[in-house]
């Protein structure tokens, strides 16, 4: 992975990477963790063309082919432009990162976002969105997650039960009646979802916590089968867990106003 887009940080506490194609975290490792928290495609290119498959695309402003903003690029212009580094502050203590996106001339889009990391012990991630415009500003986002799993037919995903998801697949809305274990495809966006989650992974013998802010649903995703950026078998190490705001439950921003949408990642053995 020779990409001089591609930053390596690291310190005492942990070490990452990140693609400023994209503005994708598309490694996050603490010392004290033997696997990385995030899964990456083994066959993607890093041609700063294609979306990267893995780590933390960012999906905005626009989630998969809403009708929302569709005259933007599917799931938006984020994951395939080039950021900015904003900042870049790295200590014993902790790394910081800030990455910026301008407004796009291309999509005629008067709006810009900030990306912010914080690394220590756990993981603090943020986007933040400005309108820039002189009227209200609708979009969808999503921070498309693929979580580095050791095997998913064994791994349980809790804080879900009990909520209302649309299934993609069908385009019908079921409940969740316990708490949740891929075996096949899946694509649900829970709705009205805040609560955090726990992937409970008894391979990597290790429980990742998904603590989230400004995101009022949750996509749940995995393809069970590989894709063209994934060597044989390679889905079955991942499951995307995504903070959102989509569907009905879009962001309406008026002028000159932000958002934040967020989430704080921590491991528990």
């Amino acid at each position: 992975m020779n990409n001089k887009n591609i930053i390596h940080l690291s310190n005492n506490q942990a070490e990452c990477k990140i693609s400023l194609f994209g503005g994708n975290l598309i490694s996050y490792k603490p010392k004290s963790e033997k696997h990385d928290i995030f899964w990456l495609g083994d066959l993607n290119k890093f041609d700063n063309i294609q979306a990267i498959r893995g780590g933390i695309p960012v999906c905005w402003p626009r989630f998969a082919e809403e009708k929302l903003n569709n005259h933007f690029p599917r799931h938006g212009f984020a994951r395939l432009s080039n950021w900015q580094i904003q900042n870049i502050s790295v200590n014993e203590q902790k790394i910081e990162v800030s990455l910026y996106l301008p407004p796009n001339e291309t999509y005629r889009a008067k709006i810009s976002a900030i990306l912010s990391l914080r690394i220590t012990d756990t993981l603090e991630y943020s986007l933040e969105t400005t309108n820039l415009s002189h009227e209200d500003f609708k979009f969808s986002e999503a921070l498309h997650a693929y979580f580095n799993i050791g095997d998913r037919d064994k791994t349980i995903i809790k804080g879900l039960s009990g909520y209302r998801y649309q299934n993609s697949l069908d385009n019908k809305t079921y409940i969740l009646e316990q708490d949740l274990t891929i075996n096949n495809e899946f694509d649900g966006a829970f709705i009205n979802h805040t609560n955090n989650i726990e992937i409970i992974d008894p391979i990597y013998n290790r429980t990742i916590i998904i603590e989230k802010h400004g995101s009022n649903s949750t996509i749940v995703w995995n393809p069970n089968r590989d894709l063209v950026e994934m060597s044989p078998g390679q889905y079955k190490s991942f499951v995307c867990i995504e903070p959102a705001n989509q569907g009905d439950l879009f962001v309406t921003l008026p002028p000159q106003k932000k958002h934040i949408i967020s989430m704080r990642i921590k491991i528990k053995h």
